[in-house]
């Protein structure tokens, strides 16, 4: 079963209308290309990294490590003391905002079974990150939750991925939603009411 974002329109009532990253999988190569132009990743990590896994991820310990790694060099730089340092402290800091907004992203909305690596996929999305505004965050995590719950039908499956949280809070409004309309005494009745007739029979 494939799922698409008119599915999400249909069933959720979302509008879909900023922009959408493309569903084409990522190879190794573009996947060494955006962990080094990105993240300031060296060649030799990179490969290491990306060849430990079966699709174009990162793991999210080696993320960590990372983005400390970047951190510690912004705070080195934060008065610059050449024209070659401030640009370096521009590089990186772009490069921290990105492996911390990866791995919050990894986490959260686009976390995967395991949640032990990220897809590099969700880096495209985070290579201008004046143009965070214009994608469609609400449309394609719901997409991506949609699409882990629906591989819960195969029994082969143990773990599901995906922002579970949301689920609560969507379960919660949903609670309060049909609290406002009286549903929930209505449903409790009938609950009941099947309950008696189950033991009188």
């Amino acid at each position: 079963m494939t799922v698409t974002l008119d599915d999400v329109v249909c069933l959720l009532n979302i509008p879909i209308t900023e922009r959408l990253i493309d569903e084409e999988e990522l190879d190794h190569d573009q996947g060494i290309e955006l962990l080094q132009d990105e993240l300031c990743f060296t060649e030799t990590k990179v490969r290491d990294e990306v060849s430990k896994h079966s699709g174009p991820s990162v793991s999210c310990t080696k993320l960590k490590r990372r983005y400390e790694s970047l951190l510690n060099r912004c705070n080195q730089l934060v008065v610059p003391a050449s024209d070659e340092e401030e640009v370096e402290q521009s590089v990186v800091r772009t490069a921290c905002t990105k492996a911390f907004l990866l791995l919050l992203l990894g986490y959260t909305i686009f976390s995967g079974k395991n949640s032990r690596s990220v897809n590099l996929l969700w880096l495209f999305a985070l290579q201008d990150l004046d143009m965070l505004g214009d994608w469609s965050w609400g449309g394609m995590t719901f997409a991506f939750l949609y699409e882990q719950l629906s591989l819960t039908s195969d029994s082969v499956v143990k773990v599901v991925g995906g922002y579970m949280t949301l689920i609560v809070v969507i379960y919660f409004f949903l609670i309060i939603f049909l609290m406002d309309h009286k549903c929930v005494v209505v449903c409790m009745i009938l609950v009941k009411v099947r309950k008696t007739t189950k033991r009188g029979g």
